[in-house]
């Protein structure tokens, strides 16, 4: 039985928020922080002073209070009963909610429409590689993912999947993980509520299970993650979360084993294999496809110009599945680096590209 499985960071589908695209630069970060900040904030059984000087700070930055808020501010306020804020009509503006119960409502980043040609891009490498299984990082949700599936995989490309799952997660910006399969899916297991010590969710994202069915009594376990991103900085405490993700997916992949010894771990994992926060993912057995003799050694990176300082996307194999790999390699032709490689013809712009990550593969024979 042959099969293959790839990974692939889509930087969503049809839509991205605004402050995540392209050029957004210091300012786009900027509001990526403010949005983490304020449903942090609103999430409080009761807001103390500091909460309410610190909403009114942000709020003269994007003018939540205002009659008509502008529609180009990169975070929105979303209100659905109750008041957050009171504006006079001297215009003094004021917190009047004294916790999350005294009204209904949230913070979101402002989305703008992906161009459809990069759209049509992401699906042009998906149909390119011809993967049976297709993690899918950075996917809004799955409406959208199926829609995806539909109307650009199966449109444009004749490549639709018969199996596309995504378990909403826990990041509010719409970046999930999810999958496409042309095999049954027969068990899902979501980890959105695991914790660390402190209470912190463990998975910015999710660390889901799919059990796959190959046919002939055969089965694998698939598990998608998205790790915490450096964007913005890697400080400890962005490590510290890191290493907590890398330490319960290993635990969890572990456990997998239980189901089947066919364990894959794939996604955008967001540091490097030296790195001391990805370190729990190597141990009892379980490898990366770039230990392959078949992974390139000219540019190992699945990022940007595909150094080996950009190899942030993996396919973690269990012993008994990395004995059965065949080949594997990586997809660039969707990324806009001219001088590096040649990209797809449609691929004309770095505003056509279908991700800035590279498609990553694995060929086996079970």
């Amino acid at each position: 039985m042959d099969f293959r499985v790839a990974t692939f960071n889509m930087e969503n589908l049809f839509a991205r928020p605004t402050a995540m695209m392209d050029g957004s630069g210091a300012k786009g970060q900027q509001a990526i922080d403010d949005h983490a900040e304020l449903n942090g904030i609103i999430s409080k059984e009761t807001y103390s002073d500091h909460d309410k000087a610190r909403l009114l700070e942000l709020e003269k930055r994007y003018r939540f209070a205002d009659l008509n808020p502008p529609s180009s501010a990169l975070v929105q306020l979303n209100k659905v009963r109750g008041q957050l804020f009171r504006r006079t009509q001297a215009g003094v503006k004021s917190v009047v909610a004294t916790g999350r119960s005294s009204w209904t409502g949230w913070f979101e980043l402002k989305t703008d429409d992906v161009k459809w040609t990069a759209t049509y891009n992401t699906g042009r490498v998906v149909a390119e590689v011809n993967a049976d299984i297709i993690i899918c990082v950075e996917i809004e949700n799955r409406p959208t993912l199926q829609r995806f599936n539909e109307q650009v995989l199966g449109a444009e490309f004749h490549a639709e999947y018969p199996h596309a799952m995504l378990v909403d997660g826990n990041d509010q910006r719409g970046i999930d993980v999810g999958i496409m399969s042309r095999y049954p899916i027969s068990g899902i297991r979501s980890h959105v509520d695991d914790r660390n010590p402190n209470g912190e969710r463990t998975f910015s994202r999710d660390s889901p299970e799919y059990v796959i069915e190959l046919g002939d009594d055969k089965r694998i376990v698939i598990i998608p993650n998205h790790f915490k991103s450096k964007r913005g900085g890697d400080s400890p405490v962005v490590k510290a979360r890191r290493l907590a993700q890398a330490s319960t997916a290993s635990a969890i992949a572990k456990n997998a084993l239980r189901v089947s010894p066919y364990v894959l771990l794939g996604g955008d994992l967001n540091d490097t294999p030296d790195s001391e926060t990805l370190e729990p993912l190597f141990l009892d057995g379980f490898r990366d496809v770039q230990t392959h003799p078949s992974y390139p050694k000219d540019r190992p990176g699945t990022y940007d110009t595909g150094t080996a300082g950009n190899k942030i996307d993996y396919l973690i194999l269990s012993e008994e599945l990395r004995a059965e790999l065949q080949a594997t390699g990586i997809e660039r032709r969707g990324s806009y680096h001219p001088n590096t490689w040649t990209p797809f013809d449609t691929v004309k712009t770095k505003a056509d590209e279908a991700s800035d990550h590279h498609l990553l593969w694995a060929d086996f024979s079970l």
